[in-house]
């Protein structure tokens, strides 16, 4: 009986095509250090500038007693600053691939039709 490779049941390896260049290994690495610390210190700037300018009332029960009276403001403040640099970062990086990246249909690939067809009903 001849054994088929189709059916094996070793792990496939991506095509060198597949995976992403190994730069990128290093930018997301990077990404994930800088983005909270980026963050944290917009967050500060912001809160001393809402102290000055008061553009937000503070309510009472986001004040913490025992510790920094801030801390939990400077929490949700640096998660929601971290959520919206990583949208603006993502939206940034997907245009330039658009632009850089390469092409989306490869050599062995049909053009897409350019027409209306009638849906076949039998």
């Amino acid at each position: 009986m001849s054994h088929d490779s189709r059916y094996s049941n070793k792990p496939r390896l991506k095509n060198e095509k597949e995976q992403a260049h190994p730069i990128w290994r290093g930018v997301g690495f990077g990404l994930m250090v800088l983005l909270p610390i980026i963050s944290y210190a917009t967050a500060l700037i912001l809160i001393d500038m809402n102290n000055t300018e008061r553009w937000i009332m503070i309510p009472r029960d986001l004040l913490v007693r025992n510790q920094d009276p801030l801390l939990l403001i400077k929490f949700l403040l640096t998660i929601i600053l971290m959520a919206g640099f990583a949208i603006v970062l993502t939206l940034i990086f997907q245009l330039l691939y658009s632009i850089f990246g390469p092409s989306r249909y490869g050599p062995t690939d049909v053009p897409p039709v350019a027409g209306r067809f009638k849906k076949y009903k039998r």
